[in-house]
């Protein structure tokens, strides 16, 4: 077996009782470096990181324009979601010490960047931290394959798949234990296993795992977190919006309303990029890479 040494390494950041791993990639300490080039902080998919092609593949391409990245995951990945502790708003602060840990680090400028799910923490985070005098590292958002509302994109692909159980039925399940009605019996929090939830089987790796309080944070209609038409509006700082044209899980049209939604708000730096490829981008991270590259040295350099 061939094993690949990379420049870089993992690390771990102290987060409330926790440990947040992360992926510290092509690391420099020259000043110059530090105080000119981002740093890149990758948000991840469903499932976290450091699991498929991505986490090697687009961290070297960037590391060969020169650029340093690191890959997080935050209390939302791997089992999180399954145990009830991986809250979509609680990934906030976490990030904050991902940043932290940058600027202890000696950058200056950082970009943030999410693929699926990690698009909708990133622009949730720059939403939030929209204040340039208080967040003045903060000089860009990098949202790949970015669904107009997370609840909406999820919804329509559990009807298209015909899930089970049912979109509604989570929903006043799981509103039991976060609404409950006068006179209601107190529920329990409790995992649910949602089939057919990616296709049309009953295979593992067209299934999600949640609680019903994770769901209800990253997925109910009350989730405020991850409607991003409404976190877009609110960003001020160059947003590069990048789509798979081969995408079978966000349309075009979503990618083309959110930017149009940041350039009606006045951001007069958001760029639309559109690639021939899929939602995950497979086969396409070197290109992906070099896209980055091009938009980072135009904008920043």
């Amino acid at each position: 077996m061939k094993v690949e040494r990379l420049s870089g390494t993992i690390i771990s950041i102290p987060w409330d009782d926790h440990e947040l791993l992360a992926l510290f990639h092509n690391i420099v300490t020259h000043e110059e470096h530090l105080i000119n080039k981002p740093v890149i902080l990758r948000l991840h998919g469903a499932l976290g990181n450091l699991l498929d092609e991505t986490e090697h593949d687009l961290p070297s391409a960037l590391a060969g324009g020169g650029y340093t990245s690191m890959t997080m995951n935050t209390l939302l990945g791997n089992v999180s979601l399954f145990f009830g502790f991986g809250i979509f708003e609680e990934v906030i602060p976490q990030i904050d010490a991902a940043f932290e840990f940058l600027r202890r680090s000696g950058f200056k400028k950082i970009v943030l960047a999410g693929h699926g799910l990690g698009s909708c923490m990133a622009l949730r985070y720059a939403a939030l931290r929209a204040d340039p005098d208080k967040y003045p590292d903060l000089v860009g958002v990098i949202a790949i394959s970015t669904p107009y509302s997370l609840v909406q994109t999820v919804r329509k692909k559990w009807e298209r798949f015909n899930s089970e159980p049912p979109y509604d039925e989570i929903y006043q399940r799981a509103k039991r234990v976060l609404q409950p009605q006068p006179g209601e019996e107190h529920v329990n929090d409790e995992i649910i296993v949602v089939k057919r939830a990616h296709g049309t089987t009953y295979r593992p790796e067209h299934t999600e795992v949640y609680t019903l309080k994770t769901w209800w944070a990253l997925l109910g209609p009350e989730a405020e977190g991850t409607r991003n038409y409404e976190n877009i509006a609110r960003i001020k700082t160059p947003i590069l919006l990048i789509h798979g044209l081969q995408d079978d899980m966000i349309d075009y049209g979503e990618f083309m309303e959110l930017a149009q939604i940041a350039e009606n708000a006045g951001n007069s730096h958001v760029m639309k990029l559109a690639l021939d490829a899929n939602h995950s981008m497979k086969g396409k991270h070197h290109e992906l890479g070099r896209s980055i590259i091009d938009w980072m040295v135009g904008r920043f350099e």
